[in-house]
């Protein structure tokens, strides 16, 4: 999980480089991981693919909240600063361990409430040096990425149950294939350029941060609590700003590295117990 989050924060990179919209681009990703796992879970979980299509309900709602998550998260962004909706749907985390008692009957530790503050305090502070001023915003789109957020966690919570039948690959997949279809009518509007450099920035996206980062999170989902696997999310905005600054020329200040430092210590809190 800290590996997937890690690779998550050169997504913003990967996004500034392509000059598509965030509509197409999310359906690329999605396509493009579905098209990667199609050979492995053909391969290895053949007869593991069957009983999940039978449990056609539990893989559209996977489907369904993966990309409402990202169109709400989009939508919001074009409402207001992307950095604010960025932050708001990292809400996610704190709605997770709010919800596992009640859908996956787990335990709500100090030791995660503590992890969550210190994260979020991290997050803050970070946010606070990139000028992201929550003050005269668009209500609706305050709300919009609020309920990304929302969507998020829903995702994680029903991931979570999804895991204790079947396989992180299967449940990646029909995850993937699900939100292509939701997303797809956005693809169809692009005017696509033959930019071959961008193609191959969708292909890295699809490939390594979604159809491997995402599929390794959620191999990891399975075998810790939602509530501290959550956590480790956080990792992402931290590494991003250091993928910022390798590839984008965007110097973190010292406010900025305390910020990424206590979103370690959170991890590690975690991980530690």
């Amino acid at each position: 999980m800290v590996v997937a989050a890690i690779i998550w924060g050169s997504n913003g990179v990967i996004v500034n480089w392509v000059p598509y919209d965030a509509y197409t681009i999310a359906f690329f990703r999605v396509l493009f991981a579905s098209l990667t796992l199609l050979p492995v879970v053909l391969q290895t979980r053949k007869t593991e693919m069957m009983s999940a299509a039978r449990a056609w309900r539990t893989m559209l709602g996977l489907g369904l909240l993966l990309a409402l998550g990202w169109g709400l998260l989009f939508h919001s962004m074009k409402l207001i600063a992307i950095g604010n909706a960025v932050l708001l749907n990292y809400t996610a985390p704190i709605f997770v361990p709010l919800l596992a008692p009640l859908f996956l009957k787990e335990k709500l530790e100090k030791s995660t409430l503590l992890a969550l503050a210190i994260s979020v305090a991290g997050i803050v502070i970070i946010s606070h040096q990139q000028n992201l001023q929550m003050s005269d915003l668009d209500p609706w789109g305050v709300i919009l990425g609020l309920l990304a957020g929302l969507a998020y966690a829903g995702f994680i919570i029903a991931s979570k149950r999804a895991l204790a039948t079947f396989s992180s690959q299967v449940v990646a997949f029909y995850s993937y294939c699900v939100a292509s279809v939701f997303l797809f009518p956005f693809a169809i509007i692009t005017d696509f350029s033959p930019d071959l450099t961008s193609w191959i920035f969708l292909l890295v996206l699809g490939v390594f941060n979604t159809g491997f980062a995402v599929t390794l999170y959620l191999k990891g989902l399975g075998m810790v609590k939602a509530q501290k696997a959550v956590v480790f999310t956080y990792l992402e905005p931290a590494s991003a700003v250091v993928f910022g600054f390798l590839f984008l020329a965007q110097q973190p200040t010292p406010l900025m590295l305390v910020g990424g430092f206590l979103i370690l210590i959170a991890g590690y809190i975690v991980a530690s117990r």
